[in-house]
């Protein structure tokens, strides 16, 4: 009889169903939860917007001025809007659309999130246009706290260097006699769609450089003009660089057979080092035989200095430390070079000193040397002003 009524009140108390304090506790409870669920929606759909947003300025970057990690056997490959141009964007649009039928420019450098929206990379992803000023674009939307810094200066990408040595093919400079003779030219593109070549004449020493260049890939071409020798490179010019390299012909064009009588200074070929205590110079065989050095003997006057160290073609064949080499004493090769017929090489006596035993480096300009050779040779250098 118990069990019947109680069941009969379990019964009764679902079909009147819940009191309106539950209704309020359960109504309270699900908006906590709709709350929470917002707040935890929202900081995360903006989180997304932020990174969207850093994405889409990494790839107007991109666009701008290239991505370096796209290479070819070690050469960049990608240089963008600039790279192709020459200058940088007049505005966003045209990494989109040629900004004046320009003949050098290869884009769209940049695509669009919906084929529909033309303009969907100019705006973020709150719907505001990006700035683009200078070498930095912002996003507006964000509330101008996200920018991307394309590069640390205008300069860094529209006015950088490239420099460089030609020789012939056994390495001898052109020295005074044929440094009008080579022709070192430079094409590159000049910011209004289309290029321009610039051209540079070494010095005696093969030396030469250009300047007020943009990033990219830029050819290279250089002419020994009498022979029409000529050689084609690429030159790869990263932001703030200042590149070098080194040439040869392909001839030997550069020996003068008719010199005779054995070895010669290239003139124009002898120069100081950097710190003025050293000097070097090219000597070329002008005979059709092979000829032995196994010494030197170099004399001045007016100096007081001692040197320690010579190298031949860069590699080391006397070194005398205490007491160290003066005026007109041997200097003994540790081995004897071989200068082929016709042939040149490059002789630097480095490291001079105050006394035979060391003591300061002494300034070795405006003097007078005279180099004897082993076979007989002697050759005259009088140094200029210290670099």
């Amino acid at each position: 009889m118990k069990s019947l009524v109680r069941c009969r009140f379990i019964l009764e108390r679902s079909a009147r169903g819940f009191t309106l304090i539950e209704l309020v506790l359960v109504i309270v409870i699900i908006g906590i939860l709709a709350t929470t669920a917002l707040r935890t929606g929202g900081a995360l759909f903006e989180s997304a917007k932020v990174e969207e947003t850093r994405q889409e300025l990494d790839a107007l970057a991109r666009a701008m001025v290239g991505n370096p990690q796209l290479e070819n056997n070690g050469v960049r490959t990608d240089f963008g809007y600039v790279g192709d141009i020459g200058a940088l964007p007049p505005n966003l649009d045209a990494l989109m659309a040629n900004p004046g039928s320009y003949a050098t420019w290869k884009g769209p450098y940049v695509g669009n999130r919906f084929a529909q929206i033309s303009t969907d990379f100019k705006i973020d992803p709150w719907g505001s246009p990006y700035v683009y000023s200078g070498v930095s674009i912002t996003s507006t939307g964000s509330g101008g706290s996200i920018v991307r810094q394309v590069a640390n200066s205008t300069a860094e990408l529209l006015y950088n260097s490239v420099s460089g040595t030609v020789t012939d093919r056994d390495g001898t400079p052109p020295g005074d006699n044929y440094k009008d003779s080579i022709e070192v030219q430079l094409t590159y593109p000049n910011g209004t769609g289309s290029t321009t070549t610039v051209i540079s004449y070494p010095d005696p020493g093969g030396y030469f450089s250009f300047d007020t260049l943009p990033i990219g890939n830029h050819g290279l071409t250089i002419v020994y003009t009498p022979g029409n020798d000529t050689l084609r490179r690429l030159v790869s010019i990263a932001p703030g660089s200042t590149p070098y390299a080194e040439y040869r012909l392909n001839q030997d064009v550069w020996h003068d057979d008719a010199a005779g009588g054995g070895i010669i200074l290239i003139s124009g070929s002898d120069s100081l080092a950097n710190d003025c205590h050293g000097l070097s110079f090219w000597i070329l065989n002008t005979t059709g035989n092979p000829i032995d050095i196994s010494s030197l003997t170099l004399t001045y006057t007016g100096l007081t200095a001692y040197y320690r160290e010579i190298e031949w073609n860069e590699q080391g064949v006397f070194e005398q430390n205490n007491p160290a080499n003066g005026s007109g004493d041997p200097a003994i090769f540790e081995s004897t070079q071989t200068l082929v017929a016709g042939g040149s090489v490059q002789i630097v006596i480095d490291d001079f000193r105050s006394n035979p035993t060391g003591g300061a480096g002494v300034d070795i300009n405006n003097t007078t040397f005279t180099v004897t050779l082993s076979d007989g040779s002697s050759i005259n250098i009088t140094t200029g002003v210290c670099p």
